[in-house]
């Protein structure tokens, strides 16, 4: 094991044991190449402290999962993160200006009951899949990514290859949640 890893493995296990003051080291250590990213990718200097501080919210979350191991260098991990999180602010304001700005002023009527049981059924069942199609699910349904930014977010080859590895998530996801509720858990 090389010293370059060993550190990361150390720093994965104080994450691991709750220590938050490996975060700050995280912080401290790779500030630059996370602002290089944001900026070159279109981002303010605000965007750079957004997209670190929830990269840093999800690499906390996620190394505190008794299943996580990290199989690559942590800045490539840290990296990968960032670019999804910054993917997803960038894309989420060009969908908000694009917006009619009179959508806003509009009456949202929220979910009927039997909507909000069924979304939250599949949450549930969507917790359960692995990082990578859980990654996949969200940024598709969820935050409205198409098949090229999917692909580009997860070093996929192509938009075909993130395509396929989509249904093969949303398969498995479907088995899941075939498998932990009936019909009737979804009916009232």
């Amino acid at each position: 094991m090389t010293d370059h890893s060993q550190q990361d493995q150390q720093i994965v296990a104080r994450i691991q044991m709750g220590d938050k003051e490996s975060l700050v080291e995280l912080y401290r250590s790779y500030n630059g190449m996370i602002s290089q990213l944001v900026l070159g990718m279109g981002g303010s200097q605000d965007d750079v402290d957004d997209v670190f501080q929830e990269s840093l919210i999800a690499i906390w979350e996620n190394m505190r999962k008794p299943d996580f191991t990290l199989s690559s260098k942590l800045s490539t991990y840290l990296y990968s993160i960032a670019k999804n999180q910054c993917m997803r602010l960038l894309d989420k304001r060009k969908r908000t200006q694009n917006e009619d700005p009179l959508e806003h002023t509009r009456k949202v009527e929220g979910p009927t009951p039997d909507k909000a049981m069924d979304e939250s059924l599949v949450r549930k069942a969507l917790q359960q899949l692995g990082d990578l199609c859980r990654s996949i699910l969200i940024m598709y349904y969820y935050d409205g990514f198409d098949m090229k930014n999917i692909a580009k977010a997860h070093h996929f080859t192509n938009a075909n290859v993130a395509k396929s590895k989509k249904y093969q998530c949303l398969k498995q996801l479907e088995g899941l949640v075939k498998q932990k509720y009936s019909a009737s858990d979804f009916l009232r």
